[in-house]
C-alpha cells in the first residue's frame, strides 16, 4: 500500500464540525506519558474507541462518518491527540499496535485538524518523507510503516485524529 494524501478529505461543515469539538476549551482530554517506547514525550488524547469498545459520547455522530468514508470493516484504535509544541520537537520512531503487525497487516490513518508547520515523518525504505500538517488532510497508509510526530513551531498546538482499522 502506498501513501495516500487527501486534501479536503470531509465535506467543510462536517470537517469544522469536529474541528470545533475537539478544540473547545471544554473538550476533555487526558494525558499520556510517551507516543512509542523509545521516547518519554508527553501529549494529550481522548479515545474515541479502543479495547473493542467505544469510550466516547462523540463516536456516533462525529467518529462513524468518517469511518464510512474510510470503508472502515472493523476498528482497532482511534483517537484525538493534542501535542504541545513546548514540550518536544518529534516523537520516537514508532507503528502503531505491534502485535497486530506480527499478524496481519491494518491500515493507519491521521486527520490532521490544525494547519502548522508541524507534521508526520513516514519512513520507507530508509528514505524520510515529510508530510506538512494541513487541516482537513488525511494520510492513509499501512501500519507496517514507521512513523513519528513533528511538532510544530508556528502553532502551540497540533491537532489530529489517529484512527487504526481493518480495510
Amino acid at each position: 500500500m502506498e501513501i495516500k494524501e487527501i486534501k479536503n478529505f470531509l465535506p467543510l461543515e462536517e470537517f469544522k464540525a469536529i474541528q470545533n469539538l475537539i478544540l473547545d476549551l471544554e473538550f476533555p482530554w487526558r494525558i499520556r506519558n510517551n507516543m512509542s517506547k523509545v521516547d518519554n514525550n508527553i501529549y494529550f488524547t481522548h479515545s474515541f474507541f479502543n479495547n473493542n469498545s467505544i469510550n466516547s459520547n462523540y463516536f456516533s455522530s462525529f467518529i462513524t462518518p468518517i469511518l464510512n468514508k474510510l470503508n472502515c470493516k472493523a476498528i482497532i484504535e482511534i483517537r484525538t491527540n493534542m501535542i504541545l509544541n513546548k514540550i518536544f520537537d518529534k516523537s520516537g520512531w514508532h507503528i502503531d499496535h505491534q502485535m497486530l503487525k506480527e499478524k496481519k497487516d491494518h491500515t493507519t490513518a491521521i486527520l490532521y485538524l490544525n494547519t502548522c508547520n508541524g507534521g508526520t515523518e513516514l519512513r520507507i525504505k530508509n528514505k524520510v518523507k515529510f508530510i506538512k500538517a494541513e487541516e482537513n488532510k488525511i494520510i492513509i497508509f499501512s501500519s507496517k510503516i514507521f512513523h513519528r510526530a513533528i511538532t510544530s513551531t508556528d502553532a502551540d498546538k497540533r491537532y489530529i485524529i489517529n484512527f487504526n482499522y481493518f480495510e
